[in-house]
This record gives structure tokens, C-alpha cells and sequence, in this order.
């Protein structure tokens, strides 16, 4: 039993909400945009409505939730619906363009981080008439009391909030409403502080949003982004930065909770975590595209976190470096589309993963390959998961893998995991120490890689585990062509027949859905896995297959990625937005530039071009 809002106080008990009632749609989940300030993630529909923020931290109680269900907590324009808006999916900024009250009136949201406080800012402006629109404000709930107003103040269990800029502003119980008002053409303010108000005037604020914006187009403008379609590797890095906590550095894999893989089951979970392969992932990404302040920051994450510890205990921990909240539901909300249980914590924090440790040391060698430097923590670290690795007498004992399955399993994704943390660790310690033999990680590296070549079948694939029968086709084989473990024809085969038994469209799924994996519901198809079959077939040098793979999905899939991508309706699901989900479009996209470079210009011609990048990297520090 959670602590919620109490007996007769639950969101299920909302003025209006009656069993008899029909049930109110659930917002389109691809439709949102994201704000984020290095430390609190809200996002927006295009009618303005913020339902969804989590501050101070990501992984705070969220202070609004109608994302989850239609009477939960949220701050929304009055009688408003959608005219425009600007389509950059993520940043500290957003703008929105809503009719609300017969107006045509420009809506520009932020999130400030001013000192230690956030503050949410919700500009408005109307150019053709005065400005005069109503505002809707509730919060808490969820798993805390609802937040009860007094003098544009709410005291709640996990923070307190402070209210400026609504004139006339009443409070009716949880609910408070009030008027935003400005004279034409000028901006009125409206600005919701975590734990203060924020004393300053809407040319103020103003000014403080244009200045985030500026900073987020100078990020991007030093980046190095792939030829075709830029905008997703741009996208990518937006959400990245949204997504990864200042403080420390740890990259959340998403920061939502609960949105449904398969609508009415019980496929929901809480992302609002850093996962060791994820954020591997992204790092190895950042780097690629030039941004290894952010590699650098996470590594230094990653060390503190395993402090000792020769390999992590647990495959994910909390922003902070700490234990992950045990998994519980929580009573009294809805779930998006009914789905439930609504769900904290994760149960994968007691699990397996040996992909993980793959990613991370890949992470490493990505970010030496692109000039960062190989500092003696990281180069330790490197060396202890490899001789733990090495060291390790029952390298086939059951795991849980790259897809976090409840029920262990010999799981092939564990030896491609295996084989990549040791290719990568001897790769980097041929950089660092040239005349030291790692000969014990060369024969663990040479066994993973037999197991999993005696494991291809007669038409190329690969199973899901060892030894079973029927064979499962499971999408993480990919690794094996994409990192390099196979080549040639093996590679190949190994692509075509993975995609063929997967695909949906230019869509994957992470395996064949409908199978026992211990959840009901059938999935829809994996985000990250559509765009690792671009990439794999980029890698074995099917270019225009990868181009028109990539086209497809770029012109189906909304600019915020979610997990999963329903490919029958066209609809997202799941967590949004999964930071993988972006950074497989953009590592997929840098392949592909590789590809047809080398199809162009030979081996030859694709070694100096990564020169020129390293080269370019390194000067731009």
C-alpha cells in the first residue's frame, strides 16, 4: 500500500469522474514536447497542457500527472485547443500557438534553473488583441497528498510551490484558477517556483528563455552531425541534455513512468533511472557527434558508482549513484488508456545484464577513438570488468539480458555482451600499454565468440537463449553484426534473416510478439531496434536498403521517440521520450554516413575521413 491522497481524496474520485461516464481519451503519447533544466523534466501538449513534471528531480514525486490519468494533476489554459507551435521536440524552451477564449494567443513555456530552485515559466501573448486567458492549476496527488492552495502557495509532501502572475486568482480545494492578462503584443507571466517564487517581470523572464534557447543553438552548432537526416542526431542530443542530471552527470533512460508497451496489460514500468547499458549507449553517441563533455561527465558518474566495486552489483541505480526504489504500484490512478498497475521503482535493479557492461566498455573505446582522453580511473575500470569477466567459470548461467526478462535465461545477448566489453577492453589496452599481453581476455573474448558462432543456425540466425527449440528470433543479435563479432557473409545472413523474421515495415520488434515472457499483451515494435536494422544493414553494406529503412522511419516516427512505435496504428507507447530510442536513430544515421563514404571512396577514403573527425574533435576539446 502506497501513501496517496486518502479515502475519498483519489484521482478515481474526481468531481465528474463516475463509473457510468465514458471514459475520457488518453493524450497521444508522440505528440508531446519535452522541457528540461539539468535537473526537472516536464512535458506539453500541443494544446499547452503540462501533464507531466517531476521536480525537484526527475525522480521526485511528479507534482503534475494527467499524462496518466484525465483528473490528475495539471496546469492548463482554459477552453484551449491547438493552432501551432513550433516542432523542436525537446529543450529548456517550447512554444505553442492555441485559440482560447475566441484569441489566437502564442503560449512560450520554460524550465529556469535559477540557483538551487526550478521555476516552470508559462509566458503568454496575444498580437492582435489584449491579452486575457484563464489558468487552471492542481498538484500532487499521485503518491502524496493533493496540494491544498493559500495565498498562491501549496505545501506538499516532497516539495513546496509558490505561484506569481494569475490575477484574481482563487482556490476551490486542489484547484487554482485564475487570469493571465497583458496589454497587446506584450507578455504576461505566469511562473510556478519550487520551494520560492520567482520575483522578476515577463520581459525578464523573457529574456532569460531567449538566453537558454541561444545556449541550446550553441551546443548544437558545435556538434558534428550526420549528413542524412541531421535533425533526428540533433534531436538526439537535445534530449540527452534534458535527460542528463547536472548534478552528477547520470543519464535517466526516460523521464516518465508507466506509459504503457501494451495498452490495458500490465506492461508499464518506471524509467526515471540511469541504466549502465543505456546511458553507455548515449555516451558512445555524445562522442560520436563531438559532444564528449557529456562522455566525460558520465564516466566520471560510472566511476564514483562502481568505487570499489570490480563489476556494478546492479544494472541501473538512481541519479544520485544510489539503490533503486523497490517496485510498487500505485493505488488511485487511472493509468494512460486504463493501463495499469502505475508503477515506481524498478524491479531490474536485483537483475543481470552482461550487455551492459558490453555498452559501457564500447562507451570507453568510443570516446578514446574520438579524442577523449583515457584517464587512469576509467582505465582501471575498463580493467576490472574485464578480469571479471575473464574470471568468470560459468559464463552461460542464466541471466536476464539486454530486455530485462523476469525469468533467467542462457541468454545469447550475455556472450554478445561479453565478447564486445572484451574485443573493446583489449582494443583500449593496446592504446594504453602496447608490449602488455591480456592474453586471459583474449581466450574469454574467443570463447564467447565460438559459443555464439556454434550457436548460428543452418539459415544464419540466431536464438534468443541456448539450446532452445523452436528457435525465438531475438533482435539483439544485431550485436554480432554490428560490433564486429561477425563479417562477410556470416554478417550478412545473420542481418537479413533477424530483420525478415522482425519486421513490421521499416519497424522491429525485439522479438516475436505474443510469446510467454512473463507479462500479457502483445508489444508493439522496439523504437532502438528499428533503427539498430538500419544500422546492421549499413554494416554489412547494404547502404540504400539502410537509406530507405532510415527515410521510412523518418517520415512515420514523431521528432520525440518513445520506446515503442505501434506500427499497425501508427500510435506511440511506452515511456517518452526513451533517450535510447534517440540515440539509436543518430549512432544509426553516423553509420550510414560511414557506409556510403566507404562505398564511395574505399577503405582508403572512410580511414581519413574518421581522421579529419578525430582530428576535428579533439581540437574543438
Amino acid at each position: 500500500m502506497t501513501e496517496g491522497p486518502g479515502a475519498g481524496d483519489s484521482p478515481g474520485d474526481a468531481p465528474g469522474d463516475s463509473g457510468d461516464a465514458p471514459p475520457l481519451p488518453a493524450p497521444a503519447i508522440g505528440t508531446h514536447r519535452l522541457l528540461g533544466n539539468g535537473t526537472s523534466t516536464a512535458l506539453v501538449r500541443p494544446d499547452g497542457e503540462i501533464d507531466w513534471w517531476c521536480a525537484p528531480a526527475f525522480d521526485s514525486p511528479p507534482l503534475l500527472w494527467s499524462l496518466l490519468d484525465p483528473h490528475g494533476a495539471a496546469a492548463r489554459w482554459v477552453g484551449a485547443r491547438y493552432a501551432g507551435g513550433d516542432d523542436r521536440p525537446a529543450g529548456p524552451t517550447t512554444r505553442t500557438v492555441v485559440r482560447c477564449g475566441g484569441r489566437r494567443v502564442t503560449c512560450w513555456d520554460g524550465l529556469l534553473a535559477d540557483g538551487e530552485r526550478t521555476v516552470l515559466v508559462r509566458l503568454a501573448r496575444c498580437d492582435h488583441d489584449d491579452l486575457e486567458v484563464e489558468h487552471e492549476l492542481s498538484v500532487g496527488g499521485f503518491d502524496q497528498a493533493w496540494g491544498t492552495w493559500s495565498g498562491g502557495r501549496a505545501e506538499l509532501a516532497s516539495c513546496s510551490l509558490a505561484v506569481t502572475g494569475l490575477t484574481d486568482a482563487s482556490a476551490d480545494g486542489r484547484h487554482l484558477a485564475g487570469r493571465v492578462c497583458a496589454p497587446r503584443g506584450r507578455w504576461a507571466a505566469l511562473t510556478v517556483g519550487v520551494g520560492a517564487a520567482l520575483d522578476a517581470t515577463a520581459d525578464d523572464l523573457a529574456e532569460r528563455l531567449v538566453q537558454a534557447e541561444r545556449e541550446l543553438e550553441a551546443s548544437l552548432g558545435g556538434a558534428r552531425l550526420p549528413r542524412h537526416h541531421p535533425e533526428r542526431a540533433a534531436d538526439a542530443l537535445t534530449v540527452l541534455s534534458a535527460c542528463t542530471y547536472r548534478p552528477t552527470g547520470a543519464v535517466i533512460a526516460s523521464p516518465t513512468t508507466s506509459l504503457p508497451e501494451a495498452p490495458g496489460h500490465g506492461r508499464q514500468f518506471d524509467y526515471r533511472y540511469t541504466w549502465l547499458r543505456d546511458a553507455s549507449l548515449a555516451v558512445s553517441v555524445a562522442a560520436l557527434l563531438g559532444h564528449r563533455r557529456t562522455t566525460q561527465a558520465y564516466l566520471g558518474f560510472v566511476e564514483g558508482v562502481m568505487g570499489g566495486v570490480r563489476v556494478p552489483a546492479t544494472p541501473l541505480t538512481d541519479i544520485r549513484g544510489g539503490t533503486v526504489p523497490e517496485e510498487r504500484e500505485i493505488d488511485g490512478v487511472r493509468g494512460w488508456g486504463g493501463s495499469r498497475p502505475v508503477r515506481v521503482g524498478n524491479g531490474a535493479r536485483d537483475q543481470v545484464q552482461y550487455d551492459a557492461l558490453g555498452m559501457l566498455v564500447e562507451g570507453v573505446s568510443v570516446h578514446v577513438q574520438t579524442g577523449g582522453a583515457l584517464h587512469p580511473s576509467t582505465w582501471s575500470m575498463v580493467q576490472d570488468v574485464a578480469d571479471d569477466l575473464a574470471a568468470d567459470d560459468d559464463p552461460t548461467a542464466p541471466s536476464n539480458g539486454i530486455w530485462e526478462l523476469r525469468q533467467p535465461a542462457p541468454l545469447v545477448s550475455g556472450d554478445l555482451g561479453r565478447w564486445l566489453a572484451l574485443d573493446r577492453a583489449v582494443w583500449i589496452a593496446r592504446m594504453r600499454h602496447p608490449l602488455r599481453r591480456r592474453r586471459h581476455w583474449k581466450r574469454a573474448r574467443d570463447a564467447a565468440r565460438a559459443r555464439v558462432v556454434a550457436a548460428l543456425g543452418d539459415d544464419g540466425g540466431l536464438p534468443q537463449s541456448y539450446g532452445e527449440e523452436p528457435r525465438r528470433a531475438d533482435a539483439s543479435a544485431l550485436m554480432a553484426a554490428l560490433f564486429g563479432m561477425v563479417r562477410g557473409e556470416q554478417a550478412r545472413r545473420l542481418v537479413d534473416v533477424t530483420i525478415g523474421e522482425l519486421e513490421a515495415g521499416p519497424h522491429l520488434y525485439r522479438y516475436e510478439p505474443g510469446g510467454d515472457d512473463g507479462f500479457s499483451g502483445r508489444e508493439a515494435t522496439f523504437v532502438p531496434m528499428s533503427w539498430w536494422a538500419v544500422a546492421a544493414l549499413a554494416a554489412v553494406g547494404r547502404v540504400d536498403d539502410a537509406r530507405a529503412r532510415a527515410d521510412e522511419l523518418c517520415a512515420v516516427l514523431p521528432r520525440l521517440l518513445s520506446e515503442e512505435f505501434d506500427a499497425e496504428n501508427a500510435t506511440s507507447l511506452g515511456n517518452v521520450p526513451l533517450v535510447w530510442s534517440h540515440i539509436a536513430a543518430a549512432r544509426a544515421l553516423y553509420i550510414l554516413d560511414a557506409a556510403a563514404l566507404r562505398r564511395r571512396y574505399g577503405r582508403v577514403g572512410l580511414t581519413l575521413w574518421r581522421a579529419g573527425r578525430y582530428l576535428r574533435l579533439r581540437r574543438s576539446g
